[in-house]
C-alpha cells in the first residue's frame, strides 16, 4: 500500500514545498509588514543578527510541521506526514537560501551566493524589497511578472 501511493506522497510533499512559497509571501505581505511588523522589523535592519525576533515566523511555521509530522506518528496519516515534510523542506531551503545566502547571516554566504547565477538574481530582488519597504514578497523563488526585477537583471532586447 505504501508502494503504490509515493507517486502521491511524494506529489504532496512537492506541492506543499512549492506551495509555501505563496504561503510564505502572503504571510510576508500582509502580518509580516502588517500586524506582526513589530516582530518583523529586526530582519530589515541594515545588518542581521544572528538571532532575530524574526526568527519567531520560523518557529511558528516548524510548530504546524512537527504537529503534521506527529499525525502519522499518532494516527498513521502518511498525507500529514508528506505535508509536514515538504514544510520542513521549505523551512531547511529558507534557513540555508534566505538566511545564510541573502542575509548573509549564520555562516555568511552570500559572496558566494553572488557568483552563482540563480542565488545572485534571488539576492538582488530580495535586495529591492530591503530597499523599497514593500514588493518582492517571495523568499525562494523570483516569479517575472510578479516581482520587481532590478535593471541589472532585466535583459536587454
Amino acid at each position: 500500500m505504501i508502494i503504490e501511493n509515493m507517486l502521491e506522497y511524494a506529489g504532496i510533499f512537492a506541492l506543499t514545498f512549492v506551495g509555501m512559497e505563496f504561503v510564505a509571501r502572503g504571510m510576508h505581505k500582509y502580518v509580516m509588514h502588517g500586524v506582526m511588523w513589530s516582530v518583523h522589523e529586526d530582519h530589515h535592519r541594515e545588518r542581521q543578527a544572528e538571532l532575530e525576533k524574526n526568527d519567531l515566523f520560523g518557529l511558528l511555521f516548524a510548530g504546524v510541521a512537527i504537529f503534521l509530522i506527529f499525525q502519522e506518528i499518532l494516527h498513521g496519516n502518511l498525507l500529514a506526514l508528506s505535508a509536514g515534510l515538504g514544510l520542513t523542506g521549505y523551512g531547511v531551503a529558507y534557513f540555508f537560501v534566505h538566511d545564510m545566502i541573502i542575509h548573509d547571516r549564520h555562516l555568511h554566504l552570500r559572496s558566494w551566493g553572488m557568483r552563482h547565477s540563480p542565488f545572485r538574481e534571488l539576492i538582488l530582488v530580495h535586495d529591492v524589497h530591503h530597499a523599497e519597504g514593500e514588493g518582492n514578497w517571495g523568499f525562494l523563488f523570483v516569479i517575472k511578472g510578479l516581482d520587481k526585477i532590478p535593471p541589472e537583471l532585466q535583459v536587454k532586447k
